[in-house]
């Protein structure tokens, strides 16, 4: 287990714009070694995500996937869960997600069965990864951000970790109230929402993750790169034809997921100042591509590009790829 020269990856939600996060990982890698891009679970001893950028941490961390792998599975699962809309009310009157939760669960299982994993493979690691994965989400019981993980933790809860498969932790970081229903998971039924409400940018999530991992020094001392990728700013009506409340929770993840990316900055400056820590997000293009928007793939890959290319974060990039080549990780 690496006690030094740490690389970390946060990986925040939002909906179809995670395709822009996977394009910037992809230009990270293939700087790193343009003939032959490495795989991101080779290159980061922790990824942790949260509703988008949770299944993503679970596809390149959990399963091991190239970037290009993820990308087009990715695409696949978007176009397919994002197609038919529900009623919101049941015949019933019981409310529900306007998106199938079914469909999502066959399509994440899917991917893990392509991975030649049984479907209902645990999302805790047998095999000494080398890459530690997390996702979070919130427990409908208690509010509170609950981190489903890869690996054993001294404050992790070990019935969560002996039973959450990796397609339920995938259902449970993505289950926003708004898009798909809750899902139970474990012994005692606990019910799960996805993480973005507290936790849609996860890099405190991330830090306290890696603090109680890797918990003798400073962790500041030991971290050679932290790495926090966005999904872009969004408008302030990202889900179209949304309910007026469901439209204002939405705005406060918004507004909560800069300012967080913000005070991480303040707060580890001394990361910030020495060039460890980088947070990439793009800033104008993805502004009226809605969580769902899923035909809007060519929109967010000119924009996520014309980002990159730019020269200040096209310097940045290089610089990031600069100190996560300087070793793979070790065990």
């Amino acid at each position: 287990m690496p006690e030094h020269d740490l690389r970390l990856l946060a990986l925040d939600g939002g909906g179809v714009r995670g395709l822009s996060t996977l394009q910037i990982v992809k230009q990270l890698m293939d700087t790193i070694d343009p003939e032959s891009p490495p795989k991101p679970c080779d290159y980061f001893d922790m990824i942790g995500g949260t509703s988008t950028g949770g299944l993503i941490a679970i596809m390149l961390g959990r399963l091991r996937m190239t970037v290009d792998e993820c990308i087009d599975a990715y695409v696949s699962l978007s176009d397919r869960i994002f197609q038919k809309q529900r009623h919101r009310v049941t015949i019933r009157g019981q409310v529900q997600g306007r998106f199938d939760s079914d469909e999502l669960e066959r399509a994440i299982k899917e991917i893990v069965a392509r991975q030649s994993l049984a479907q209902d493979a645990l999302l805790k690691d047998d095999t000494d990864a080398k890459c530690k994965v997390f996702v979070c989400a919130t427990s409908k019981e208690t509010g509170h951000t609950v981190r489903l993980r890869s690996y054993r933790s001294a404050r992790g809860r070990k019935q969560l970790l002996l039973t959450a498969k990796i397609w339920e932790a995938g259902r449970a970081t993505s289950a926003a109230s708004s898009f798909f229903d809750p899902i139970t998971i474990g012994d005692f039924g606990e019910s799960f929402v996805d993480g973005a409400t507290g936790a849609n940018n996860p890099v405190y999530e991330l830090w306290n993750e890696a603090q109680d991992i890797w918990p003798s020094g400073s962790l500041e001392d030991k971290v050679k790169c932290l790495v926090s990728i966005g999904t872009g700013v969004p408008s302030l009506t990202p889900f179209k034809g949304d309910l007026i409340g469901i439209g204002q929770s939405l705005l406060a993840i918004v507004l909560e997921t800069e300012k967080t990316a913000e005070q991480f900055s303040q707060d580890k400056s001394r990361l910030d100042d020495t060039r460890r820590y980088y947070r990439f997000n793009v800033l104008r293009g993805l502004e009226d591509i809605g969580l769902e928007d899923s035909k809007r793939k060519s929109a967010i890959i000119a924009a996520t590009d014309r980002y990159i290319e730019s020269q200040a974060v096209f310097k940045q990039v290089k610089a990031c790829a600069d100190i996560l080549s300087g070793r793979p990780c070790k065990s």
